[in-house]
C-alpha cells in the first residue's frame, strides 16, 4: 500500500510542478473522449452510411493505414529536430480535418483519402505522447506514468463509449452515427488549441553541430538492441487490430442485432484500465519490464483463446456467448495493461536520448504496419471462416512470447546501464 501511495504522490508532484501537464492532460482527455464516441462504431458507420461491404471496409482501412505509415518516421524526425509541439499540433489538426471528411465523402476513394489523413494524425500522436513523457519524467517513474496516463485516456474513452453506446442503442440511425463522428472531429480541434498553450520548445533540444556524411550514415542505422526489441514485440502489436476491427466486425457477422455489444465491450476495456492499471502495476512491481511484457503477452493469448471458444458456442448456447466475450475482454485488458506500459518504458530507454524520437517512432511503426495489414487479413478471414480469424491472433500471441524469451533478456540491463552512465 505504501508503494501505491508513493507512486500516486510522485505522479501528483509531476502534474503540479510541470507547466505542460494541465493542457497536455486536458488535450489527452478530449482526444480520448472523442475517440471513445466513435471507436466501437467506426466500422459500423462505414457499413451503414457508405454501402461498402465488410471486406471493402477492411481494404479501405488497410490502404489508408499503409499510406499513413510514412507519418511515423516523419514524426520521429520532426520530434528530434523541431520538438514535440509542432508534431502534436499537426496530429490533432489532421485528425480533426480527416474525421470531418467522413461526413463529406460516401464513396470508397473519398473515404480512403479521409481515412489516410486521420491515420497520419493517429500515427504521429503516440510518438509525441511517449516523447513528452520520456523527456520530462525520470526513468524510474516512467512505467507508472505511462500506465496512469493510459488510465486518464481510458477514462475519456469509457465516457465517450458509454454515451456513444447509449445513442446507438436508442437510435441506431445514420444521423446518430454522423453526430458521433462530428463530435469526434470537434474534440480533436479543441485539443489542438490546448496543445498550442503548452510551453514546450519548438526547436530541438539537441544542439546541432556540423556532422560528416559518415556520421549521417550511422544516425540512419538502427542499433542491434532496438532491432531485437522490435522483432520480439512485433506480433503483439496486432492486439489493437483485434480490439478495434475484429471485435465489432465479428459481432456483426454473428448477429447485426448485437452490434451495440461492441460498444459495451470497448467500455469495459477502458473502465478496466482505469480500475486495474495502477493495482496491476502495484502487484507486479517486483517484476522487471521484460517479465511484464512476457506475462502480458501470455494473458493476451489467453483472451484470444476465449474469443476463439466463443465462436463455437454462439449457435447452440447464445446465453454463454455474451458472458464469454466479457471474460475475454477482461483478460485482454489485463494483458495490454501489463504489456504496453513496460514496452513503452523500454523503447524510451533503449537508445541514446538524442535518438529517442527515432526509437519511439520505430516502435509505433510496428503498430502502423499491424493496422495496415490487419484489417485486410482479418476482414478476409472473418468473411470466410470466423474461428480462423481468432486462431490467427492466438498464434501471433504465442509466437510473440517465444520471440520475447529468446531475444530480450539482455536488452533492459544494457539500456539502463547506458542511461545511468549518461546521468
Amino acid at each position: 500500500m505504501k508503494f501505491l501511495v508513493s507512486q500516486y504522490s510522485k505522479i501528483k508532484k509531476v502534474v503540479h510542478s510541470q507547466p505542460w501537464s494541465a493542457p497536455f492532460l486536458g488535450a489527452l482527455f478530449l482526444d480520448s473522449f472523442g475517440s471513445g464516441l466513435t471507436m466501437p462504431f467506426l466500422v459500423l458507420f462505414f457499413l451503414k452510411t457508405s454501402g461498402l461491404s465488410l471486406e471493402q471496409v477492411g481494404q479501405m482501412l488497410s490502404i489508408s493505414a499503409l499510406a499513413g505509415l510514412l507519418a511515423i518516421p516523419v514524426c520521429g524526425m520532426i520530434v528530434d529536430r523541431l520538438g514535440a509541439k509542432p508534431a502534436a499540433l499537426a496530429s490533432f489538426w489532421l485528425r480533426g480535418i480527416g474525421t470531418l471528411g467522413y461526413l463529406i465523402f460516401h464513396n470508397i476513394w473519398g473515404l480512403t483519402i479521409a481515412a489516410t489523413i486521420v491515420t497520419w494524425g493517429q500515427r504521429a500522436w503516440p510518438v509525441v505522447n511517449q516523447t513528452i513523457i520520456s523527456q520530462l519524467v525520470p526513468s524510474e517513474d516512467r512505467t507508472m506514468w505511462f500506465g496512469s496516463s493510459r488510465s486518464l485516456r481510458n477514462l475519456g474513452n469509457s465516457l465517450g463509449m458509454l454515451i456513444g453506446t447509449g445513442i446507438i442503442a436508442i437510435f441506431n440511425t445514420s444521423f446518430a452515427y454522423g453526430t458521433l463522428i462530428f463530435i469526434d472531429a470537434f474534440s480533436f480541434l479543441i485539443a489542438a488549441v490546448l496543445i498550442a498553450k503548452i510551453p514546450l520548445r519548438n526547436q530541438s533540444i539537441i544542439k546541432k553541430e556540423p556532422i560528416s556524411k559518415k556520421v549521417w550514415a550511422i544516425r540512419f542505422s538502427y542499433d542491434s538492441n532496438l532491432m531485437r526489441f522490435l522483432v520480439a514485440v512485433a506480433p503483439m502489436t496486432f492486439m489493437y487490430v483485434a480490439l478495434g476491427f475484429a471485435m465489432p466486425a465479428f459481432i456483426k457477422e454473428i448477429s447485426p442485432d448485437l452490434s451495440w455489444i461492441s460498444g459495451v465491450l470497448f467500455t469495459v476495456n477502458s473502465l478496466s484500465v482505469i480500475v486495474l492499471q495502477v493495482p496491476l502495476l502495484f502487484f507486479t512491481h517486483r517484476l522487471n519490464d521484460l517479465q511484464k511484457i512476457i506475462v502480458g503477452s501470455v494473458v493476451l493469448g489467453l483472451s484470444y483463446i476465449i474469443f476463439l471458444g466463443s465462436t463455437f458456442l454462439v449457435s447452440a448456447h447464445l446465453n454463454f456467448f455474451v458472458p464469454l466475450l466479457f471474460v475475454g475482454i477482461l483478460l485482454f485488458s489485463c494483458g495490454e495493461q501489463l504489456f504496453y506500459p513496460a514496452s513503452a518504458t523500454i523503447v524510451g530507454e533503449i537508445g541514446p536520448s538524442e535518438k529517442r524520437g527515432k526509437s519511439i517512432s520505430s516502435y509505433q511503426l510496428l503498430y502502423g504496419i499491424s493496422n495496415a495489414i490487419g484489417p485486410f487479413i482479418v476482414g478476409y478471414l472473418l468473411t470466410r471462416n470466423i474461428p480462423l480469424s481468432w486462431s490467427f491472433f492466438v498464434v501471433l500471441a504465442f509466437v510473440g512470447v517465444f520471440l520475447q524469451c529468446m531475444l530480450l533478456p539482455n536488452i533492459i540491463g544494457q539500456s539502463r546501464s547506458r542511461e545511468s552512465t549518461i546521468l
